[in-house]
């Protein structure tokens, strides 16, 4: 290879030979010159570049169901190949069910050329027992979680069975289900529900895909729409389990599912807002995204950060009643507000049925409303619908604002804002506010302490303010 290449740390592109329309496992460099890609060195490189590739499983939006049967070509057995198409995906697993169970590499051809029944059998009986330690086991374990799947039965095994269908090796999975009555029930895995289903193909697509075998870390998991069937603790356990996985590879999945997003759960940095324009497709950092809450590509993620906060007993004694959720998370990291919850709004036009609850329930409670046209404005309506009730119990940055706008954002000085932004690496603020709530606490905390003077006023203005509605 050139050296000016390497000296510039120029791109190498590798592609995949293609041809009779089959993919080839060969590769060669483009957009070399042809004493490059002649030179065994080069080819050399390819393959080793190649070898280190992390290995790619793609698994579908799970609405492609488990086939009836799978069946192999006639020559299987002395050639060794598979279909084309998507058959291929499923006689790749049969493969696999069989090797793994059975701990020799060729053991399905091995298995097809037996001609005594009995020794049939005893195969299928080693990978029947395989099948059920490695998914019916971890589907009980699942179930209590899995409400789409909570019609099932506590008593599954799977079995597989061999035919031939016009001399081509055929393989065919069933359910037997264990009634209370004591009688066994064999379905086809597509008269099971559909959660069952979803379970089961995500499943033997995992542990049986040949490639997770051979490089079970370091992998790409591409998943379209993962949450498809899946009831919402069903997804939420999804989640984890993705999270689980993604411990030692690299998970990507689209959703439209809130249930996806917990914030509890995945770190909100790591997603991505995507949006298409004039046939062109963006994909954005969480945190710098310009789209407007209310856009589609952020109705989930906004469900997922707002609807996580219910009300019991204790939470309603002294509280401090945000505009939103970026206000709750602001609060909560740089205030001392001890002995005080707060309770984030849906945004300040939104707060009606929150002060109603307020009013009604709580010992004592302040809103905190933004001192901008917004902000008035809203003021003056609850104060009109609440009367006294409300207005004694609202705070609106006096101290600080000095008759002029004043929102959460102005809290921080310039420098801090400007520091948030770069250490979260985001355009906006408040998603910065966002992304360093959900981010390590050594972080959090070195951010937080480091605020200047300026800012440290400011907090400190507005938390003696607030305590002293509370008299504390």
């Amino acid at each position: 290879m050139k050296q000016e290449v390497v000296d510039k740390k120029g791109k190498i592109f590798i592609r995949r030979n293609f041809e009779d329309g089959v993919l080839l496992k060969d590769y060669s460099l483009i957009n070399e010159t042809e004493d490059i890609l002649i030179n065994h060195k080069t080819i050399a490189l390819v393959k080793a570049m190649v070898k280190r590739l992390p290995n790619i499983l793609y698994f579908d939006d799970f609405s492609d169901r488990v086939p009836e049967l799978v069946t192999f070509p006639a020559n299987y057995v002395s050639e060794r190949k598979y279909s084309r198409g998507k058959d291929r995906e499923w006689q790749e697993i049969i493969v696999e069910i069989f090797s793994r169970a059975l701990h020799e590499e060729f053991s399905l051809t091995k298995f097809l050329q037996l001609e005594d029944e009995d020794d049939q059998d005893n195969y299928l009986s080693d990978v029947t027992k395989t099948l059920n330690n490695e998914i019916i086991d971890e589907w009980r374990k699942l179930k209590s979680a899995f409400s789409a799947i909570s019609d099932e039965g506590d008593k599954l095994e799977l079995e597989i069975k061999h035919s031939l269908v016009e001399d081509k090796p055929t393989f065919k999975f069933k359910v037997i289900d264990s009634e209370s009555s004591g009688n066994d029930r064999k379905f086809d895995i597509g008269q099971r529900s559909k959660g069952f289903q979803w379970f089961f193909n995500f499943i033997m697509k995992l542990k049986f895909n040949p490639k997770y075998k051979l490089n079970p870390e370091n992998a790409i998991y591409l998943l379209d729409e993962p949450g498809s069937y899946l009831h919402s603790s069903a997804q939420t356990e999804l989640l984890r389990k993705l999270c689980d996985i993604g411990q030692n590879n690299t998970i990507i999945y689209c959703t439209h599912s809130q249930y996806l997003l917990d914030p509890d759960i995945i770190n909100i940095a790591g997603i991505k807002i995507v949006s298409k324009s004039e046939g062109d497709i963006e994909l954005v950092d969480y945190g710098n995204s310009s789209h407007v809450k209310t856009l589609g590509a952020f109705s989930a993620l906004n469900d997922a950060l707002h609807l996580k906060f219910g009300f019991h007993e204790s939470m309603l004694k002294r509280c401090v009643l945000t505009e939103g959720i970026v206000d709750y998370y602001f609060y909560n990291m740089f205030f001392d507000f001890d002995g005080i919850n707060i309770i984030p709004g849906a945004g300040c036009g939104h707060l009606r049925e929150l002060i109603s609850i307020m009013i009604s329930c709580s010992e004592q409670f302040v809103l905190v409303l933004d001192y901008d046209e917004e902000g008035r404005t809203n003021y003056s309506r609850y104060s009109h619908y609440f009367g006294d009730s409300f207005t004694s119990r609202t705070y609106q940055y006096e101290g600080v604002c000095k008759g002029k706008d004043f929102m959460l954002e102005n809290i921080l000085s310039l420098e801090d804002v400007e520091r948030i932004k770069v250490a979260m690496e985001c355009d906006d603020i408040k998603k910065a506010i966002v992304a360093l709530y959900f981010k390590d606490e050594v972080t959090k905390v070195d951010i937080v302490n480091g605020i200047n003077k300026e800012t440290r006023q400011n907090i400190d203005i507005i938390q003696m303010r607030i305590k002293s509605i509370f008299n504390i």
